[in-house]
């Protein structure tokens, strides 16, 4: 069971998401369930704030900027259909900045149902669809989707095909640290329209929420080319790519880095499989670095 505590001292997803620079790499999450969400943004062991609760309602946005890890712990966005952050029905949405590795430096992200213990956690049996990268240049989706993915889900069976059920599956994804990281919720087909409008303050908080906007205002912002840019339309290879259901990845790409050196490339393939027996779950312990 997870606690919901104080915000004192700890993250507040609010406050986070008002001050989100949409220039700058960050992780969002597009409510497109017909039902309300409520999420927190937590470091390990922290609990869950209930006075930095963010509520959001169909078709209602949140962002964050990416934010380090704390004491080698990465962020985990929880996300319930109630006000209750339990640990029986809380869909995640994980990273982790690698940075401490000259040659490899990397964002180690996956979405999480191993605290949906209930089944009934939102973007599970209604499908989801992800997007890490802005899908050009080096940060093109690998062959096996394990590096900067576009991940599609329709159900139950396909959702738990991409993302963690059990603490030792292996879906950790990567992509690289300027990238950002779309997920929406409910439904496995590409976006397409506008979303609403700012998502709702927690009950205890009387100002409003200004941040977070239309998703057609991020593409009227027009971010800097070193940051992941939100596209109003996808090319038809992309699409292409969300309309099948991924596969797990069973073993590890042998070339999952495009474009990138052949020394880098040793270098990535000898940590990732030092961090997945090691650094971040060492199966049991490759997802103990998010959960809180």
């Amino acid at each position: 069971m997870v606690a919901t505590t104080s915000a004192t001292n700890l993250r507040s997803a609010v406050n986070l998401n008002k001050e989100c620079d949409t220039a700058k790499p960050y992780a969002r999450v597009i409510n497109r369930c017909d039902y309300d969400v409520h999420l927190w943004s937590v470091y390990k062991g922290d609990g869950c704030p209930e006075d930095g609760m963010v509520t959001l309602k169909t078709g209602e946005i949140y962002n964050e900027n990416y934010t380090p890890p704390k004491d080698d712990v990465g962020v985990s966005i929880k996300i319930s259909k109630t006000k209750e952050c339990k640990g029986v029905d809380i869909t995640q949405l994980e990273y982790y900045l690698e940075t401490s590795k000259p040659n490899f430096q990397y964002n180690f992200l996956d979405v999480s149902y191993v605290d949906c213990l209930g089944g009934d956690c939102p973007a599970r049996k209604d499908g989801y669809y992800l997007k890490a990268g802005s899908q050009d240049g080096i940060n093109i989706a690998s062959s096996s989707n394990t590096f900067c993915p576009i991940l599609a889900c329709h159900d139950e069976a396909s959702c738990d095909q991409v993302s963690y059920v059990l603490p030792d599956d292996v879906q950790t994804k990567t992509c690289h640290l300027d990238q950002s990281v779309d997920f929406y919720m409910c439904g496995g087909e590409a976006p397409s329209g506008d979303y609403g409008s700012s998502p709702s303050e927690p009950e205890s908080s009387a100002e409003p929420s200004t941040s977070s906007s239309k998703l057609a205002e991020y593409s009227a912002a027009k971010p800097t080319s070193s940051s992941a840019s939100y596209e109003d339309s996808y090319t038809a290879d992309i699409e292409v790519a969300a309309a099948a259901v991924t596969p797990a990845p069973e073993k590890q790409d042998p070339k999952p880095y495009h474009k990138l050196t052949k020394t880098v490339y040793v270098t990535a393939v000898e940590y990732v499989n030092a961090k997945r027996h090691a650094h971040a779950h060492d199966h049991a312990r490759r997802h103990q670095p998010f959960h809180a």
